[in-house]
């Protein structure tokens, strides 16, 4: 094993009490020694408050006077010092944009005094005032966007590992109010778009699996698309909600305490707690939500069956209070529906032609209009059951419903049918007396549903320094695809073919495509298609779900002792979690349309068609009024319904897809870790170590080979054969584990009050993905190989490290310049060649001259450096008018040592911003440059490279209501991609801006 998760032959279990000997050891020693040294000292505590925005404040930064003692707010605003000299001293309070508040405190041995402090009001000396006046902010600046950067800034102060934090609200309103299209303006994150939905983050530009998502330090349970492929790891942000969330923070390096499966970094959603405030908070947000293609507000034909509204109402509810200081609630609902276009056209090009150059050999326009809902609840209690004992409950749910319905109209044709004087902008397809040449319809619908809850309990016990907390978690998640169940099929398809046609275009990058036929049966007329060249399974279902559970348990314990004068904060814990997903069901159930006759091409085999929706694939081409008709998936269920006989089964498919599909994974992490923390003068120090050991179980289908079935006397392609194959739905187990130490550490050094130097370093790894684990047997007879999955596949794993230099701008902004470099050893995986035994078919004399492939980790380390830049300012310093402007914005460069599908080498995201009293308003943007998305015999598929404009402001009524307007992609930006060079637009796809309008009350 490399030297990251060097083990040696010491056994997990004495690895890990050698991890924890020091906190089981060592700190009950120093704990009892500064209990000896008691009489000197004493303790101070209390709470901060900021006034202006009745809020406690967390990470205020605390410290004694001419001591090593500092220490930071909680979440309730509350601090402790401890060992503190027993005399008068000194207690200042540091927090961005604000006075730094003192107090002297008189203090005896062993006594414990309260000093409550409150912020001096949002308060700014600019340097162009002659007098030193001091200048106060505007209210609305003060209690929002300034309140959020202050935030940010202070809790990246408090941090002894590297992040990025950003305030809920520090960005408007959102359309959608979806968590992905909050994070995708965090430095160093691009969000990977799936149409118009932000999915997936890539932190650095690597890919999603490497980054982890929790709340509140839970991690959340993630169901990818109810698959189980390569990217069953990666976090969907369609299932969260940015509603109930205080603060998103990305960790671009770990500690001990933090599970070490991030080698990109973590995101950590934070909720709202009660006990932020003093007295009760209610807010209440009703809004209309709309499209640019579809804003009307009158029902419109689609984009289901029948007519439907467009434009949709939202609503936002939050509570909040705190009952005398002991029990809090915060609760906030959410629910909205956003209707979208998604439009365009993809080429397929063909390369085997070198001197002619690339042919254009498939024309694939859709309009698939879609609506998706969102509802979400979360909801924090906390109690405090006494001064040193408090619990709390964190629950957040969510529902997503997402409904497609993609029409598509597919114009083929081969090489050999294409005209010598055919052109990449004019196409010119000659008829054949088969299917080459074709029109292919396709209308393709799907819901994908998921529900995602996740509970997190805790029990923190304070008692001075020393802080014990039990906690723990459960989360579920959900996808599923439904079709049949809910009245229609996934996709049907029609074809035309013995037919010709010409395309032509006004230049490489248009898809303004002017299409005519030139010969065959008329493709307006649905008695056209399926006539002369019968083809299978052209109705399908797509029935899919996947569930992924999560049970997680812990305990921290922290204590701060005095060690030859330094205050040293040791940390340990324990941890186990246990992570199941299953796949639930998976595959087509295939059948084809062959009417009464029982004929695919029999001319009264007429699958139903529909014409009344209209057709836009939003590229200015005419294919939208050429009366093309579609077919209707509904009518297609329902005629099966009443006449399965007319609708021929793939028996066998979807015998297996039914019954053989399921497959699941369940991995066991225990972990445990020790850490300590300390500061001599104005540097910081953290040093940790954490032991993790993994286990998985694998179960998936393990087949009988055909041979070995036909001798126990079953026919091929019957059902009887294909459950003896398929041993009636047992599935077998395969086990692996492998265990991992990671090391942690970093130093921050307070060159001056607003100049920090940041170094640190953290390993981590990215564990294989579920396809791996536990994917499908394939038994190929004709090549003779034999693909098993590998359970004891070995995770990837990392070195990263960090360095940074944060100048921090009052009232609240940050200047900052930051690099890294990424060691990733047995990046990705490939095909290794086992042995029969290896693979488990030794006594098989079937497989005799079989190759038995099974993923292996990729050799070798790949390197990844990489810079960022970040930068935002309040402009208090302008003249009085101008003062409510502020800039915000980051750029990140990242270069690997080799090509990497789908790596983005840069990115950027700002803003300006304007804030008064009465109104303020944001125009964001967001860039990513192009990148390499795939890479075929003779062909390198790139996407272009993208900017976003979003939009959100509002105008404040009075002290109660506002009117808000917010816009996603208001200037309509597309998705691009090209193939070989950015000359030869490949694919383009637009989805309209969206914009929501609300209003929003506040008691």
């Amino acid at each position: 094993m490399n030297s990251l998760a060097a083990c040696g032959t010491i056994p997990f279990r004495g690895r890990l009490i050698r991890t924890l000997a020091f906190a089981g050891f060592v700190v009950p020693l120093l704990v009892a020694s500064a209990i000896g040294q008691a009489p000197s000292t004493g303790t101070i505590l209390g709470r901060i408050f900021n006034p202006a925005t009745q809020e406690y404040v967390r990470n205020a930064e605390v410290s004694i006077d001419g001591t090593n003692l500092v220490t930071y707010s909680g979440d309730d605003g509350s601090y402790l010092l401890t060992n503190v000299p027993a005399t008068d001293v000194t207690v200042s309070v540091t927090y961005t944009g604000y006075e730094r508040a003192s107090a002297r405190v008189a203090l005896t041995a062993g006594q414990t005094a309260t000093r409550d402090f409150e912020l001096k009001g949002a308060l700014y000396q600019p340097g162009t005032k002659a007098d030193g006046a001091i200048v106060q902010l505007d209210q609305f600046v003060v209690s929002s966007e300034r309140e959020g950067n202050a935030k940010a800034i202070m809790e990246q102060r408090a941090s002894v590992n590297f992040k990025s934090v950003v305030a809920a609200d520090n960005f408007g309103d959102l359309t959608g109010g979806t968590v992905g299209e909050f994070i995708k303006y965090l430095p160093g994150v691009v969000m990977d778009y799936v149409d118009s939905d932000a999915r997936t983050a890539r932190i650095s530009g690597l890919d999603p699996r490497y980054a982890s998502v929790s709340v509140d330090g839970m991690q959340m349970a993630t169901a990818a698309s109810g698959s189980f492929d390569a990217a069953g790891r990666s976090f969907e942000f369609e299932q969260s909600s940015i509603n109930g969330i205080e603060a998103i923070e990305i960790n671009k390096t770990t500690t001990a305490s933090m599970d070490a499966d991030s080698p990109a970094g973590r995101i950590n959603m934070r909720s709202r707690s009660a006990f932020d405030r003093k007295r009760r908070e209610i807010t209440a947000t009703l809004s209309l939500t709309g499209n640019e293609y579809s804003w009307s507000f009158k029902k419109t034909p689609g984009p289901y069956e029948g007519d439907a509204y467009k434009v949709r109402p939202g609503f936002i509810f939050s509570y909040g209070e705190a009952f005398k200081g002991r029990f809090g609630i915060n609760l906030t609902l959410g629910a909205n529906t956003v209707a979208t276009e998604q439009s365009g056209v993809t080429h397929q090009f063909n390369y085997s032609q070198p001197a002619r150059g690339p042919l254009i050999t498939q024309m694939t326009f859709r309009d698939a209009p879609k609506l998706s809902t969102r509802a979400s609840i979360n909801l924090t209690t906390d109690y405090k059951l006494t001064p040193h004992l408090a619990i709390s409950l964190r629950t957040a749910g969510s529902h997503f419903d997402d409904g497609t319905n993609n029409r598509q109209f597919l114009f083929v044709v081969n090489p050999a049918q294409i005209t010598p004087d055919s052109s990449l902008t004019s196409v010119t397809a000659q008829a054949t007396a088969n299917a080459n040449t074709r029109l292919q319809l396709q209308t393709s619908r799907r819901n994908k549903l998921n529900d995602t809850v996740t509970y997190t309990p805790k029990l923190e016990y304070k008692r001075g320094d020393l802080n014990l907390t039990l906690g723990g978690g459960y989360s579920r998640s959900r996808t599923a695809y439904e079709q049949m169940t809910e009245g229609y099929f996934q996709a049907v398809t029609n074809r035309l073919t013995r037919m010709s046609w010409q395309a032509q275009r006004s230049s490489l990058t248009s898809g303004d495509w002017q299409l005519r036929q030139l010969s065959g049966l008329p493709w307006n007329d649905p008695a056209s298609f399926n006539r002369a060249d019968a083809f299978s399974n052209n109705v399908t279902a797509n029935p899919e779900a996947g569930q992924h559970r999560l049970w997680i348990g812990y305990l921290d314990a922290k204590k701060t002792v005095e060690v030859l004068g330094l205050p040293i904060q040791f940390g340990a814990g324990l941890k186990s979690k246990l992570s199941v997903y299953d796949l639930e069901k998976s595959g087509n159930l295939q059948y084809t349309y062959v009417g009464a006759a029982g004929s695919m091409t029999a001319p009264t085999t007429v699958l139903p068609t529909v014409t009344r929706y209209p057709y836009d694939p939003k590229t200015n081409s005419n294919v939208g009024d050429l009366g093309i008709p579609l077919p209707d998936v509904y009518t297609t269920l329902r005629m099966f319904q009443a006449n399965p006989s007319q609708f021929t089964p793939n028996l066998i498919t979807n015998h297996i897809s039914d019954h053989y599909s399921s497959r699941s994974v369940k991995e066991q992490i225990d972990a445990g870790y020790v850490e300590g923390n300390t500061r001599w003068k104005s540097l910081r120090l953290n040093l940790g170590v954490r032991e993790e050991r993994t286990r998985v179980i694998g179960k998936s289908q393990d087949l009988i080979p055909n041979a070995q079935v036909q001798r126990a006397g079953f026919t091929p392609n019957t059902i009887a054969f294909t459950d003896y194959q398929y041993r009636h739905g047992e599935r077998s187990s395969k086990y692996g584990s492998y265990e991992n130490t990671f090391f942690s550490g970093g130093a921050k050094w307070s060159v001056t009050r607003n100049l920090n130097l940041h170094f640190a370093g953290s390993q981590s790894i990215g564990r294989p993905g579920y396809n791996n684990l536990a994917g499908v047997i394939t038994v190929n007879e004709a090549a003779q190989t034999v693909r098993i999955p590998n359970p004891e596949l070995k995770p990837e794993t990392s070195d990263k490290y960090f360095a940074s230099a944060q100048y921090f701008l009052e009232p609240a902004g940050t200047l900052s310049v930051s690099g890294f470099r990424l060691f990733v050893r047995d990046m990705g995986s490939r095909d290794q060649t086992v042995t029969a035994e290896e693979a488990g078919y030794a006594d098989d004399p079937e497989y005799t001259g079989f190759t038995f492939l099974r993923p292996g980790n990729a050799p070798g380390t790949r390197r990844i450096d990489g810079g960022e830049i970040e930068y935002s300012q309040q402009l208090v310093f302008l003249p009085k008018a101008l003062r409510g402007f502020s800039l915000f914005g980051s750029l990140t460069r990242t270069r690997a040592d080799a090509r990497i599908n789908n790596h983005v080498p840069k990115s950027a995201n700002g803003g300006i911003r304007y804030g008064n009293s009465k109104f303020n308003a944001q125009v964001r943007c967001t860039w990513s440059a192009a990148r390499l998305t795939a890479v075929n015999a003779n062909e390198e598929q790139w996407q272009y490279e993208r900017l976003m404009f979003d939009f959100s402001g509002g105008y404040r009524i009075n002290q109660t209501y506002e009117i808000t307007v917010s816009g996603r992609n208001i200037l309509n930006e597309p998705i691009e991609g090209f193939s070989n060079e950015p000359g030869i637009m490949r694919v383009v796809n637009r989805y309209g801006a969206a914009w929501t309008i609300g209003v929003r009350g506040r008691w």
